[in-house]
């Protein structure tokens, strides 16, 4: 089973009385539940929200999309009741509104376990790399692949050095928290380690879905470059690596091939 995450920034809902609260609470067990039975109690909607409670931490935050519609309340209202609660440290309306839409502008910057991130829309992620592709054609291609391949090698250092990782648990974690990101869901095919190589099948890769049967050759060099990094670091050596199918040429999903020359990193 898997699940559609859809990231809390913005709420659309016309007709509703909609807001955004940030509460400050203290960090241990039933909090959340009381503050969600406040505001059950009041009739109140929580739409979505991001709870950021880490382990040892004694101050927890909620960032939460509600709506009022039909109880009565202002948001200053349900900032007062939710205050009156003792493990409730400071609460308090957020983000900006404009008519119908409440968008998160207190929630920053955006972290992936201490990292900075920032997201991408992926039609603006499509619009850059279809410039490039028209623009430089193969010498593009090949800037693509050395910036992912650079990009790889830098994240599996970070997790080698945070993590204690080693060889494929290196590439298996940069899988993972790919999945993670949204960049695409995978399958290790196969993996070898002597010598190193692997075969790792994409479904829904960020870089080709915009061009789903639109291309004649595959088009996937920055995520292609982004394993062979991976690879490269995780192992040790240098990498060739070949993507045999391509979403954006046909296929049902884009897949690489990953092996290692002879010669050391």
């Amino acid at each position: 089973m898997s699940a559609e995450r859809k990231i809390p920034c913005a709420v659309f809902a016309p007709g509703k009385d909609t807001c955004l609260l940030a509460l400050k609470v203290v960090n241990r067990p039933g909090v959340l539940a009381a503050m969600s039975k406040l505001m059950a109690d009041q009739g109140v909607n929580i739409l979505s929200g991001l709870i950021c409670a880490e382990p040892g931490k004694e101050v927890a935050t909620w960032i939460s999309f509600v709506d009022l519609t039909n109880t009565g309340l202002s948001p200053e209202d349900l900032v007062k009741k939710l205050s009156s609660l003792d493990a409730v440290l400071e609460a308090k309306v957020v983000g900006l509104k404009l008519s119908d839409l409440v968008i998160d502008t207190f929630s920053f910057p955006t972290t992936f376990l201490t990292r900075r991130v920032v997201l991408f829309d992926i039609d603006a992620v499509a619009a850059m790399l279809d410039w490039i592709d028209k623009t430089f054609e193969t010498g593009g291609h090949a800037i693509l692949y050395e910036m992912g391949q650079q990009a790889g090698r830098a994240v599996a250092k970070s997790l080698k050095r945070k993590f204690g990782l080693k060889g494929p648990d290196v590439l298996r974690a940069i899988l993972a928290f790919s999945t993670a990101m949204g960049w695409f869901k995978y399958e290790v095919r196969f993996l070898s380690l002597d010598p190193p190589s692997v075969s790792i099948k994409l479904l829904s890769s960020f870089e080709c879905s915009p061009f789903e049967k639109c291309s004649s050759r595959p088009r996937s060099h920055l995520i292609r470059g982004f394993l062979a990094g991976a690879f490269e670091e995780a192992f040790g050596v240098k990498a060739v690596a070949r993507e045999v199918a391509c979403l954006a040429k046909g296929d049902d999903f884009c897949e690489f091939i990953i092996e290692a020359r002879t010669e050391k990193a």
